[in-house]
């Protein structure tokens, strides 16, 4: 165990730079801040390169468990591990991760049985909205995320804050945009969230292969998506409330799904 207390102690140097997509894509690793994020990644299954705790904030049963599993830990002098997240006031623990590889992802139910569901996000451009629907994707039992160019890293840090873990429990890629027409055109139901859509989200039938599509915050779907996409679903608001924000109107379509599914599993049992 090794107590930091020097801005040019490498592993300090290491962190800080992984606020930066270069260097995140060039380690292939990426920054998760806070004790549950942390438990979630090694329930997981994942082994941290390190991680790093703020001097004060040990957490004795933490640190066993790193122990058993053979992981380093590091303590970080208190106003010296502050400057190493853009939290105004952070959680006393940090660890770097490697990026999941697609052997590392859990595997989507198969079968003839089994209709995919898939969400893609299209030009989301909040790192928490983005990190939000993958916490949602990944507890509605989504089988995979598509990101198209347009949107905001994934490995962001406040994307990852927002996804609490579920960046290694629901299978995601960024992909092109011919890649987005072969994902709209393999499913047979493709719905996109709109505020001014034609059917209500919940009477939309999301048993079948389908994919669910929440674009951009400001700008909504690109025009290749919208092309492909023509079914637009919407979330009926009241109180003249104009719209959802992404993060919610996504993670309501995605939960609407997983319950029409649950029950279409229980007519068929």
């Amino acid at each position: 165990m090794e107590n930091i207390r020097s801005a040019a102690n490498p592993l300090i140097k290491r962190i800080r730079s992984l606020q930066r997509r270069k260097a995140r894509y060039q380690e292939r690793a990426f920054v998760v801040e806070g004790f549950r994020a942390v438990r979630d990644v090694l329930a997981a299954g994942v082994r941290p390169h390190v991680v790093a705790f703020r001097e004060g904030d040990e957490d004795a049963e933490l640190i066993d468990l790193l122990g058993q599993s053979g992981l380093s830990w590091r303590l970080v002098e208190a106003r010296l591990f502050d400057t190493l997240t853009d939290l105004p006031h952070p959680q006393g623990i940090l660890a770097v991760v490697p990026m999941p590889e697609r052997d590392q992802l859990p595997t989507p139910p198969t079968g003839r049985d089994h209709a995919p569901l898939t969400l893609v996000l299209d030009g989301i451009r909040d790192p928490g909205n983005l990190g939000t629907l993958f916490r949602s994707a990944a507890g509605a039992g989504v089988d995979r995320i598509y990101l198209t160019p347009e949107t905001v890293d994934p490995y962001h840090p406040r994307a990852v804050r927002a996804a609490m873990g579920a960046h290694f429990r629901v299978i995601f890629a960024q992909i092109s945009e011919t890649a987005v027409s072969d994902v709209l055109l393999s499913a047979n139901v493709v719905g996109r969230a709109e505020a001014e859509g034609d059917l209500d989200y919940d009477a939309v039938d999301w048993t079948d292969s389908a994919v669910i599509i929440v674009g951009g915050e400001a700008f909504g779907a690109s025009s290749l998506v919208r092309e492909l996409s023509p079914l637009k679903v919407r979330i009926p608001l009241a109180s003249d409330v104009e719209s959802l924000n992404a993060a919610v109107a996504g993670s309501l379509l995605v939960f609407e799904a997983a319950r029409q599914r649950r029950l279409a599993i229980g007519r068929r049992s």
